[in-house]
Parts: structure tokens; C-alpha cells; sequence
């Protein structure tokens, strides 16, 4: 008994660490989430050996038994009820990933996810060392690397620019010239016309840079012709 507490009790630790981080990212998995994921799957782990017979998977040196240890006296496979928790974990971690226009978000909240499930069922089987090393990775990646990514890889001014151009005096090699001019590059673009007007839409995902205001923007794009409306929105920065 006091090692089953013992295991579930650093399950709850190593989730409410994992939790704690996505909790301040404002994410909808947030402590609750990755601490019930962390518990459950060393519970799933100490059922998994408790019904193959034995609770002691690893010796006291953190290797497999192999000689007269409990490992040999195991009536089962214990590893088939946590294969279940890594393939259906993903299936949780899958709902945590969103697309919001151009922007795919929480990435990292479903790899926290999948990272939690692994470190419960290491505590579960008694891997107390790797779960350990395996939840100071997990932190630091997710706490220092970030201000190191910022800094490394400075985040651009990403925006959506929206346009609706009249067809008879639209010319899009001049519109392609007058982005390339201020050195404004195009990661998407969506383009539509409906046969009932005589306008084209465009909506731009684009890198413009910190010196190009508005005002400059509308000008130039009204050299390519026929422009009647624009919009330029400040995209949200993804939450990880």
C-alpha cells in the first residue's frame, strides 16, 4: 500500500509541474488536465502489473529483473494495458490542437500531454530516476527555451491583409512588384472572384516590416489598380 501512494503521489507532482506551466499559457489543458493524465496512467501501470502479479517490475538498482526477482514470477504481460494508454493518449492530445486562420495552436500543449502520460506510467512501473530526468526536460524546455527561442528567433509582424480590387484596372504583376518593393513577403494567399461582380478579393498572410505604416501600405497598393477596399488585422500570436 505505501508504495502504491508513494507512486501516485509523485504522479501528482509531476503533473501539477507540467500542469503549472500550461496554466500560465492560458491554456484549456491546464493542472487539472495534465495531473488526472499523470495519476491515471500510473494507475493503469500499477493494475497492469498488479494483475500480471507482481507490483516490483524494476529491482532496487532501476534494471529489469532477470534472476529470482518478482519479475520472473509474472503471470502476464504487463506492458498491454499501458500500450492502450500511449496510442489512446493521443486522441486527448489530438483536441488540444486548434487552427484559428493561418495559426495551428496548442502543438506544445498536446506534446505536454503525450510527455505527462509517458512520466505516469514511468512512476507507475517504478522508474522513478527516468520519470524524474524525463520531467526536468520537459520544464526546461518549456520554460527556458522559449525565452531562448524569443531571442534567437525574434517573432515577425505577422498580419492578414485583405484587398478587393476592381478587375478592369487590377493589374497583379504591379500588386506583386509593389509588395516586393517594400519588402513585404507573402506566406499564403487565397484568391476569389464570383462570376455575378467585377471585383477580385485577396486575403495575404504576410511579414511587413516595423517601419511600413498604413498609410504607405494603401498608397502602394493603390498603384496596382483598382483598389475599392483593404484590410490589414494584426494576427494572435499562437499560444504554444
Amino acid at each position: 500500500m505505501t508504495t502504491i501512494l508513494l507512486r501516485i503521489g509523485m504522479s501528482l507532482a509531476a503533473g501539477f509541474l507540467l500542469g503549472l506551466e500550461r496554466q500560465f499559457h492560458r491554456q484549456p489543458a491546464g493542472l487539472k488536465t495534465h495531473i488526472l493524465i499523470c495519476v491515471g496512467s500510473t494507475l493503469l501501470m500499477i493494475v497492469s502489473l498488479l494483475l500480471a502479479g507482481g507490483l516490483n517490475y524494476l529491482d532496487s538498482t532501476g534494471r529489469f529483473s532477470a534472476g529470482a526477482g518478482e519479475f520472473t514470477r509474472l503471470a502476464g504481460d504487463p506492458a498491454r494495458l499501458a500500450a492502450q494508454v500511449v496510442s489512446g493518449i493521443g486522441f486527448l492530445g489530438g483536441g488540444a490542437i486548434l487552427r484559428q486562420g493561418f495559426n495551428v495552436k496548442g502543438l506544445t500543449t498536446a506534446a505536454t500531454i503525450w510527455v505527462s502520460a509517458a512520466i505516469g506510467l514511468a512512476v507507475g512501473i517504478g522508474a522513478f530516476f527516468s520519470a524524474g530526468i524525463t520531467l526536468g526536460c520537459a520544464l526546461v524546455t518549456l520554460v527556458l527555451l522559449e525565452r531562448f527561442e524569443e531571442q534567437l528567433f525574434p517573432p515577425k509582424h505577422i498580419k492578414t491583409l485583405y484587398m478587393v480590387f476592381d478587375e478592369k484596372d487590377f493589374n497583379q504583376k504591379r500588386l506583386e512588384r509593389e509588395l516586393f518593393r517594400l519588402k513585404i513577403t507573402i506566406d499564403n494567399m487565397d484568391v476569389s472572384k464570383t462570376f455575378s461582380s467585377d471585383t477580385i478579393r485577396f486575403s495575404l498572410q504576410v511579414h511587413i516590416p516595423a517601419h511600413i505604416d498604413f498609410q504607405n501600405l494603401s498608397t502602394a497598393l493603390q498603384r496596382a489598380g483598382g483598389l475599392k477596399k483593404m484590410e490589414l488585422t494584426a494576427n494572435e500570436k499562437p499560444r504554444r
